[in-house]
């Protein structure tokens, strides 16, 4: 159900927030609501004070400059909730581009070593900072997989062992 509340209200849960006097729970409580709201609520209000409190009517169009903006964003993994609220997008529409950029969060199967070094050769020329610090951290993400494969087959083994 998706129910529609006044600005009015929104400040006031906001404003109690504010004050400091009750945490997020308490609010939500004495007013029927999610306590997620009154966070968000909170954090769009210091991001974009009473108008972004404010429901919009319509869908609105985005610029392909400020979908760049937001995608890059994206990809340097800051929260999509976090930037649900900087820039008072749905949840759904930030999901939805990180998709489009590759961040979705499921991984159908893990890359090879051959793979990581033939991209790491592609890219070893790469003058872009965020696709160096990417291959970093997939060579890491790669050693720390394979050594978790070992520690399992130890684990493994010296259970075998012990029985």
């Amino acid at each position: 159900m998706n129910k529609k509340y006044s600005v009015e209200f929104k400040l006031k849960v906001v404003r109690d927030y504010e004050r400091g006097e009750k945490g997020s729970h308490l609010i939500a409580q004495e007013n029927g609501i999610h306590p997620g709201m009154v966070l968000r609520w909170y954090k769009i209000y210091k991001y974009h004070g009473i108008d972004g409190l404010r429901s919009r009517a319509t869908s609105p169009t985005y610029s392909k400059e400020f979908k760049d903006k937001v995608k890059y964003e994206i990809l340097t993994n800051v929260s999509l909730t976090t930037l649900s609220e900087k820039y008072h997008l749905s949840y759904s529409t930030i999901k939805r581009w990180s998709i489009e950029c590759g961040m979705s969060k499921s991984i159908n199967r893990i890359i090879t070593t051959e793979e990581l070094k033939a991209l790491q050769e592609k890219h070893k020329n790469t003058k872009d900072p965020l696709i160096k610090e990417l291959l970093e951290q997939l060579e890491y993400a790669k050693m720390e997989n394979d050594c978790l494969k070992k520690l399992e087959t130890l684990v493994q083994a010296r259970k075998k062992k012990e029985q």
